[in-house]
């Protein structure tokens, strides 16, 4: 065999096991992801009373409209940067909405989850969010059993209330963090407009 033909079989050789290693990659992502399906069709649904707190905001209280960015921003640093949230979820306003990301540990391998879900402020001054749908890698999954799974598996902070039954995750904004001692309540959320406005005020609590 000459050098050209014994260079001409290794070359194919390292592409043939390139091939099957990215193909060993894709299936054993796909076999997760369908462990992950049945799992949550076969698990039980778990229910939560979504309830929030009103703030306690005292009397020299003020309104502050700001845009997307802004928010942006504030979320990043107070609510996205809680210890106890930190590793689980973290949340961003787009124009269509709200999207939560996350990464969790499946079977020893990191798999990443998104959800796209619609703001309404409650009475209190909180911020109710409808699940609309949800992916976990690329796969579009059930949102009512991924809910349920995600409730089960995540260990989420005080002011966080997942409903799997509705759909709905809650900020409760009367037990969120305080943004510079100032605690707050949403006024209007209107991520199509980019126009957010909320209502702060100091408090001891």
């Amino acid at each position: 065999m000459t050098q050209n033909n014994m260079r001409s079989s290794t070359d194919a050789l390292i592409r043939t096991a390139r091939r099957q290693g990215a193909f060993k990659g894709v299936f054993g992502t796909l076999l997760v992801l369908v462990v992950v399906t049945i799992g949550l069709l076969f698990m039980p649904q778990s229910h939560k009373h979504v309830t929030d707190t009103r703030p306690e905001i005292g009397q020299a209280s003020f309104e502050v409209s700001i845009s997307r960015r802004e928010l942006n921003a504030l979320v990043e640093k107070y609510i996205n940067a809680d210890p106890s949230l930190r590793k689980q979820f973290r949340f961003e306003m787009q124009k269509k909405g709200m999207m939560v990301y996350g990464t969790y540990k499946l079977f020893g391998q990191s798999v990443d989850f998104g959800m796209q879900m619609t703001p309404e402020v409650t009475k209190n001054g909180g911020i109710l969010l409808h699940a609309d749908s949800v992916a976990v890698g690329q796969l579009p999954l059930p949102v009512k059993f991924v809910m349920n799974y995600f409730g089960k598996k995540f260990d989420l902070p005080k002011w966080l209330v997942l409903d799997s039954q509705k759909r709905t995750l809650l900020i409760d904004l009367g037990k969120a963090p305080k943004v510079q001692g100032v605690r707050v309540k949403a006024v209007q959320i209107d991520p199509k407009n980019d126009k957010f406005v909320f209502r702060g005020g100091f408090s001891d609590r």
